[in-house]
């Protein structure tokens, strides 16, 4: 039995959202759950984004 982490990273290197699934899955598939936990916070009032101004998938 075995794990795997999916993650999003912000510039900085800070993970955001992190998916784990079994060993087995792929990684294309977690991709959208991954992108879908994604919230950049404003400043100020207002609630999070959702929508990225840009993704790099490496």
């Amino acid at each position: 039995m075995t794990t795997r982490l999916h993650l999003a990273v912000e510039q900085c290197q800070e993970p955001m959202p992190i998916v784990i699934t079994a060993g087995q899955r792929g990684n294309s598939p977690q991709f959208e759950r991954v992108l879908e936990r994604i919230r950049v916070p404003r400043q100020g009032l207002g609630r999070p984004r959702e929508r990225l101004d840009k993704v790099r998938a490496c």
